[in-house]
């Protein structure tokens, strides 16, 4: 069981390592090369890994439930008190069963390094990703515009060789990401 969380984990940590990957080349395209360099991708992927491997471990190695015992004698001057648990509930007709602890402690650990903080880590990456495209996406659709302030498409307002050199760099760049952006 814990190599299945383990797994699960490391895939949904790559897929935070993905959205920061993409928000790098979106919002720094000329410097990516050097941002997002092959020994700084691999040691990222080695480090979700070990961190993938640190939330499954933990079980493994003693954060597990902790047995209650049951009827457990007090002195109390001349009295005995007596602590009555209730019996456990009978054995699953299943021998095995597939759990790794269901320790309070443990679980909120587990869920949130493996769902809940990868969650707002690729929602802030994701939604820094759209507004960057967003931003570029106004910007050259300002090069399309008429004296009037309304956009066509005619060939006479296709950027000419004095336009800035970014404009026709940006142009493929941004219109090859998969986001639909509405245009205002």
């Amino acid at each position: 069981m814990a190599v299945d969380v383990w797994m699960c984990t490391a895939s949904i940590l790559n897929l935070c390592a993905i959205s920061l990957d993409r928000y790098v080349a979106v919002t720094r395209p000329v410097t990516y090369p050097s941002i997002m360099s092959t020994r700084r991708a691999k040691s990222l992927i080695a480090g979700l890994w070990v961190l993938s491997f640190v939330i499954c471990f933990p079980p493994l190695v003693g954060w597990k439930e902790q047995n209650v015992k049951e009827n457990v004698y007090y002195q109390y001057g001349n009295y005995t008190l007596v602590s009555v648990t209730p019996s456990p509930a009978p054995p699953l007709p299943c021998p095995w069963t597939c759990e790794l602890t269901n320790d309070a402690g443990y679980v909120v650990y587990s869920a949130l390094g493996s769902f809940y903080i990868p969650m707002f880590v690729m929602l802030f990456f994701y939604w820094r990703i759209y507004r960057a495209a967003v931003r570029t996406t106004r910007a050259i659709n300002q090069g399309f515009r008429t004296t009037k302030g309304k956009r066509t498409n005619s060939v006479e307002n296709l950027p000419s060789s004095s336009d800035p050199p970014t404009l026709p760099f940006l142009r493929p760049l941004y219109s090859s990401c998969h986001f639909v952006i509405p245009r205002h």
